[in-house]
């Protein structure tokens, strides 16, 4: 690590301002893109729905087992509905976590 006195010494010197800079922007964008993972994996699970589709499954097929005629096609699009949502909120949720960009 040079010294603040070899820092002064060449602070007009074009080459090593480039090479400064250039030794900045890469510890910079390391740093950034570890916190970004970071940021990734704390968000990733908060969208993930395995285990509410597991509960949900095993709720509708009980319900849709109790009825019957037109009352079990009302609650078969009902929950139709619901699994669309479902699926829009995973791929909602993962669209957001990707949207996080370095440069």
């Amino acid at each position: 690590m040079p010294t603040l006195d070899e820092l002064l010494e060449h602070k007009d010197d074009p080459m090593k301002k480039r090479l400064q800079r250039q030794i900045l922007k890469t510890v910079m964008t390391q740093a950034t893109g570890t916190k970004l993972e970071t940021v990734r994996q704390t968000l990733k699970p908060t969208f993930e729905m395995d285990t509410l589709k597991d509960e949900l499954y095993e709720v509708y097929s009980a319900l849709l087992n109790s009825f019957e005629g037109k009352a079990q096609k009302a609650l078969a699009q009902r929950i139709s509905e619901s699994a669309k949502l479902i699926v829009n909120v995973e791929n909602d949720g993962e669209t957001f976590v990707n949207s996080f960009k370095t440069r």
